[in-house]
């Protein structure tokens, strides 16, 4: 091989070495400057307080179907009558698959999102998905947006809010800002598989709803109604302790969402055990609804406040159970195993409020109403 040969060889290695060192150099710094444009949701909570953004009214409430918006990368509708429009998007086990709509915001603000979406079994693999509004990333995490990782939820349908994956068992979601007017959204798939019925657009939902005790709407048989101290209207369900006896309460629910179930109830007798079956329309959704157990209060509320809460939760991590309920009636029916129990109200709560605590404004006033008149009520 010739001396001149040798030398464009050389110059030719050098400058593919030189090409590929420089490729490198440039996507780490595209690589760099992704990761210094797109700073946590967490990080940018300060910044988004100095800038006035705040969350919209909670009467704000948008649903966009999934077929209304524009698909492609393999997305396609479908028809399925039990959707929200009677038609679904599917093929989003294809990467790349997306739908994009025009979504007209009424005012500036902090938006949470909702999809609503039918997984293809229970134990399907969580869906990531890459969210963008007008073609922009406003935070980190929305190049990986986990769907179907809300723990204890139950299972194949299901509505869930957009929150941080490692933030699941406090219901947190995030913020996603726009200016008053038209904006483009746009989800595309990353992994998993699902089908998308519809997204639902809103300021902060948090739902609380009862029913009383002694209101309920099937049972076995009569039972006694009594007068208790701070019960919600003075008044309790009681005489509730055979095997095998039965009540079902009917519950409207507000709006399609997750819900975690609840009893307001006293125990008084320490000796009992108490053990309750639970479903939820006809069906135990959960093998330890066959045997919940209550624990004992100070007493049954006779001469001071002794109620507690109940709800139903795993027993070994604590964590409430989740259960998707379309808006609409259910019945919860609870069946006797062992001991005596009272029962004030049953209750249904979205995951971001706690019994008495961050709940809407006016369902926490009606709740505080009722609690005012029993105190009235009981000293009748």
């Amino acid at each position: 091989m010739s001396r001149n040969v040798k030398l464009v060889l050389v110059a030719i290695l050098t400058l593919v070495l030189g090409v590929q060192i420089l490729a490198d150099v440039w996507v780490d710094e595209i690589t760099a400057k992704k990761g210094e444009d797109l700073k946590s949701f967490l990080s940018l909570t300060q910044k988004y307080q100095d800038d006035n953004w705040l969350k919209v009214n909670s009467k704000i409430q948008k649903t966009l179907e999934a077929e209304s918006g524009k698909v492609g990368g393999g997305a396609r509708v479908q028809d399925v009558l039990s959707a929200s429009g009677e038609k679904v998007v599917t093929g989003f086990n294809q990467e790349g698959a997306y739908i994009e709509w025009e979504f007209d915001a009424p005012a500036r603000g902090m938006y949470e999102f909702w999809f609503k979406y039918i997984l293809p079994e229970e134990d399907a693999e969580p869906v990531v998905v890459d969210i963008t509004i007008d073609g922009k990333h406003q935070f980190l995490e929305m190049t990986n947006i986990y769907f179907n990782s809300v723990k204890y939820a139950s299972a194949i349908e299901t509505l869930e809010r957009i929150e941080p994956a490692s933030d699941k068992d406090n219901g947190v979601p995030f913020g996603f800002i726009m200016e008053k007017g038209k904006h483009k959204i746009r989800i595309e798939n990353i992994s998993g598989d699902f089908d998308l019925d519809y997204i639902k657009i809103s300021g902060p939902v948090k739902r609380f709803v009862f029913t009383q005790g002694e209101d309920y709407s099937a049972s076995s048989s009569e039972f006694e109604v009594v007068k208790r101290i701070a019960a919600s209207r003075g008044k309790a369900l009681s005489g509730f302790e055979n095997p095998g006896d039965w009540v079902e309460w009917k519950i409207d629910v507000p709006e399609d969402g997750l819900y975690s179930v609840f009893f307001r109830y006293t125990l008084g007798d320490r000796s009992s055990e108490c053990v309750r079956s639970i479903q939820l329309n006809g069906k135990t959704l959960f093998p330890d609804w066959e045997e919940v157990r209550f624990y004992p209060t100070d007493g049954w509320s006779e001469k001071r406040n002794d109620w507690k809460e109940r709800r139903l939760e795993d027993p070994e991590s604590r964590q409430p159970y989740y259960i998707y309920m379309p808006k609409g009636e259910v019945t919860i029916r609870m069946e006797v195993v062992s001991g005596p129990l009272e029962i004030d109200y049953v209750g249904l709560l979205t995951r971001d409020g706690e019994i008495k605590g961050e709940l809407n404004f006016w369902d926490y006033l009606r709740l505080l109403w009722q609690q005012i008149i029993g105190f009235f009520v009981s000293f009748n």
